[in-house]
């Protein structure tokens, strides 16, 4: 059985207050987190909603067994005269990336049930995407942090 865990916080004014109790089951996270940067990635990877949608569908289709077999759900938005803002999801994976693709750039969060999908999906991400150079910050959701000076 879990248990609950006093939680401290500070207002405004930096007083310390005991916040709401939280289950100590967060002490383990919920999902994996993935804040990625690419660069130097080729202008014609980047420039169409199109492409981008397709390539986040190939991404994204290894959740598929994980996501209940739901078909994952895209969206893509083109800006003018290029670049792009697009998801992909389904249970199992939810992917973000927006393209600057005169400058070879993309931010992407890759958000899943799991590290090891997560990074099957930047992995996939990555191969098709082709870019010079990569920067990940993982993070852990949900996941309860010793918070002493925060």
């Amino acid at each position: 059985m879990a248990t609950a865990t006093p939680l401290l916080q500070k207002d405004i004014h930096g007083t310390e207050q005991k916040a709401e109790m939280l289950d100590s089951s967060f002490a383990c996270g919920l999902k994996t987190h993935l804040l990625v940067e690419m660069w130097q990635a080729p202008f014609s990877s980047l420039a169409s909603a199109d492409v981008i949608g397709s390539v986040l569908e190939q991404a994204a289709s290894c959740c598929a067994t994980f996501g209940g077999n739901q078909e994952l759900k895209i969206n893509a938005y083109q800006f003018n005269p290029y670049g792009v803002s697009a998801t992909v999801s389904n249970p199992a994976v939810h992917v973000l990336i927006h393209t600057w693709p005169e400058r070879e750039y993309a931010a992407l969060d890759i958000f899943a049930q799991n590290q090891d999908l997560a990074h099957k999906i930047l992995e996939n991400l990555k191969s098709t995407l082709n870019p010079g150079h990569v920067e990940v910050i993982q993070v852990t959701r949900g996941q309860l942090l010793e918070m002493e000076d925060t």
